[in-house]
């Protein structure tokens, strides 16, 4: 309710919650079985392989698209995994490493991307050698992290090497979508032959015996049928089994993780990802549309939508446990090599006058929070950690390097942070060592708190562990929030500030919380403080 004297502050006495808003249908609401606790749990760090750190100058593309100096290889990646390691991430997602092009070839900005490959048991020259790759797989996994390869299964360069090692050989075709003239497209569908599927398998299955590779993210995954799905994760669930490697002290098995990216609507993304109850296909994809509904809540997304609401969030998030099967494990993320970064939509959310008061550091914060509190796993794209933007951006937006497909791969940077982006990195690492801490934030139930216009807050539970997010999502109210002890156990029960580790005191039977524009909060019980805080 607007206060009448200060119409700016919103009043808000909470004295239940929306119980059954929310279904937790969805495999990480709802899973207590052992694996969950790994694939749930996941905190990717995604990188652009020939844009993020130069560790070869001999070996180098040079060129590429965006505006990056297109000199990132495989020992870059492996001279910067301390960095990474200190994020509080436990996975690295590589873009495409296999063969596209010779060190002599003439060479193409599609060639350094890696997603037009023309040998899939080769890795690219330009990005390093096996023995590269299998020291970076080496010393991941003595670090704690898994490591997992981008698998281009539905395309590749016209000049592909047909066939595996095992003599499978790839059926092709020119009558698909979304590529280039000089690519073909895998074909699936040729009659009495199963070629490209057996070709395709010995890929999935090649690097986690070779290699010892925990997994995949499957490029533009719906060019390839839901039952081709259901086979290689099969048969990467079942090779990982028969290997074994040190993570971080401990023996065990490849993880086996299989990501999509269906980048379209809920139920194409069941139809051509997730698949059925019956006839599972991949069983995470990447959560596009929650993604797009964090970035109209706190800025634009790249058509210019916006919402600015609370409400907006809570929508998308219930739209998908009434798309998804109850398998599913949406990877919820806020940006990859193919979006705008997300400091860069708030520069477009400014120029538009969609947003008047550009609060980056704020707005940057809420999005990392919002997508850290939600179930399942989370992937960050390099440099979203300490807020990268290109200034400037929509000033340039139709030069080449700067087109929304491609002007978020630039350099890595690893030092030299402003106290600004310091501030970020700080917040985004704890919030990474709190997910590694509580289950409720990765597989935890979430009940709706309230959202309306200005809120959106959840509780997350987890057997005796619960934790309330509450986020204000407007740059012109303040939320002025009264907490019924009745939602938090009951009188007598602490309630902490989660951030601060301090207990936040009771005022008679509610519990005040003051949210300035565009802040949140994260509070929880004695049990997730103890989790948290005490160490």
């Amino acid at each position: 309710m607007t206060d009448p004297v200060n119409p700016e502050v919103v009043a808000y006495e909470i004295g239940s919650v929306n119980q059954n808003f929310y279904k937790n249908s969805l495999y990480c609401n709802r899973s207590t079985e052992e694996k969950a606790d790994k694939l749930c749990g996941l905190r990717i760090y995604q990188v652009m392989v020939e844009a993020f750190s130069n560790g070869d100058d001999s070996i180098n593309y040079g060129i590429g698209y965006g505006t990056s100096d297109h000199k990132g290889d495989i020992q870059g990646i492996i001279n910067r995994l301390d960095y990474i390691k200190d994020l509080g991430v436990n996975a690295i997602w590589l873009t495409p490493v296999f063969q596209s092009a010779l060190l002599t070839d003439h060479t193409t900005e599609l060639d350094a991307s890696g997603y037009y490959g023309e040998d899939y048991f080769k890795i690219d020259p330009h990005f390093g050698d096996e023995n590269t790759l299998r020291t970076l797989v080496e010393e991941a996994h003595k670090r704690g992290i898994y490591i997992f390869l981008d698998g281009v299964f539905g395309h590749f360069k016209d000049t592909i090497q047909r066939i595996s090692p095992d003599g499978h050989v790839v059926n092709q075709t020119k009558d698909c979508k979304d590529i280039p003239a000089s690519a073909l497209c895998a074909d699936y569908n040729v009659p009495g032959s199963t070629g490209t599927q057996d070709f395709f398998r010995d890929v999935a299955v090649y690097y986690v015996k070779n290699y010892k590779i925990d997994g995949w993210r499957l490029d533009q995954a719906y060019q390839v049928p839901v039952e081709s799905w259901n086979d290689f994760s099969s048969a990467v669930e079942n090779t990982s089994a028969t290997v074994s490697y040190s993570l971080d002290g401990e023996r065990v098995n490849p993880l086996g993780y299989m990501v999509g990216e269906i980048w379209r609507s809920n139920a194409e993304m069941t139809e051509k990802g997730y698949g059925t109850e019956r006839l599972p296909g991949l069983k995470s994809n990447f959560n596009f549309n929650v993604r797009y509904a964090i970035t109209q809540a706190l800025a634009v997304e790249e058509s210019g939508n916006h919402s600015h609401t609370g409400t907006v969030i809570r929508t998308q998030l219930q739209d998908n446990e009434n798309a998804f099967p109850s398998f599913a494990m949406p990877n919820n993320f806020l940006g990859n090599h193919d979006l705008v970064r997300f400091g860069d939509l708030i520069q477009r959310a400014k120029k538009l006058n969609a947003i008047k008061d550009e609060k980056y550091w704020n707005r940057y914060m809420l999005a990392h929070m919002t997508t850290a509190v939600l179930s399942g796993p989370m992937t960050v794209y390099y440099g979203d950690e300490w807020g990268q933007e290109v200034p400037n951006f929509d000033v340039k937006k139709d030069e080449m390097g700067y087109y929304d497909d491609h002007v978020s791969r630039v350099n890595g940077k690893f030092s030299g942070f402003s106290e600004e982006q310091k501030g970020l990195m700080e917040v985004f690492t704890l919030l990474m060592e709190y997910r590694s801490k509580l289950k409720s934030l990765y597989m935890g139930s979430m009940t709706d708190i309230k959202t309306d216009d200005v809120l959106f807050s959840i509780r997350k539970d987890y057997e005796d562990e619960s934790v309330y997010f509450f986020m204000n999502v407007r740059e012109d109210k303040t939320a002025d929030i009264k907490l019924d002890t009745a939602v938090t156990g009951g009188a007598g029960e602490p309630l902490y500030d989660l951030t601060a580790c301090e207990e936040l005191p009771a005022e008679g039977n509610a519990f005040p919380i003051l949210l300035e524009p565009l802040t949140a909060i994260l509070l929880g019980n004695q049990d997730a403080y103890s989790k948290v805080c005490d160490d």
